[in-house]
């Protein structure tokens, strides 16, 4: 692995911090756009690393051009639900295409995060507290950027670990 962040290309910056709703793309190939949708943005509670940060769901939809799919939200997850910073947007590897209401389905699903690598049997909803059972889709508590974004996709759709 170099030093030179290369699993995503750029597109257009945006200064303009997202909304709930709001569907962006990926581009980690030439002409291939992975969509993604903002779920929660100004995340508050116990877990200070997410302070104002935005939960992010991205699916495993493959698209040759930025048109949102339709039903958006039957698509698999490419990795498990994420928060994120602000860069992806900031740096063009996240391009905001437009905004739809969040769905049932997306208001319902069973995430989680856990923050120690050693104890995974210990869970915590978004706001920081901790939940009985072991969600669905889990990831780690920690903040995430373009860069982990474009890894976990990297990762996925080319089957490499770094």
């Amino acid at each position: 692995m170099t030093d030179k962040f290369t699993e995503l290309i750029a597109m257009k910056k945006s200064r303009k911090k997202p909304q709930e709703g709001d569907i962006f793309v990926i581009q980690p190939k030439e002409n291939h756009y992975y969509f993604g949708k903002v779920i929660k943005t100004n995340i508050q509670g116990k877990n200070l690393n997410f302070e104002g940060m935005n939960l992010i769901f991205m699916y495993n939809c493959l698209s040759h051009n930025k048109e949102i799919p339709r039903n958006l939200d039957e698509f698999e997850f490419l990795f498990a639900p994420t928060v994120v910073n602000f860069q992806g947007w900031l740096k063009g590897y996240f391009e905001t295409v437009g905004n739809q209401p969040l769905t049932v389905k997306e208001l319902n699903v069973d995430y989680g995060f856990y923050d120690d690598p050693e104890r995974q049997d210990r869970f915590y909803n978004l706001e920081g507290e901790r939940i009985l059972h072991k969600p669905k889709y889990l990831d780690f508590v920690g903040l995430a950027s373009y860069g982990y974004v474009g890894r976990q996709a990297y990762r996925v759709l080319y089957g490499k670990e770094y």
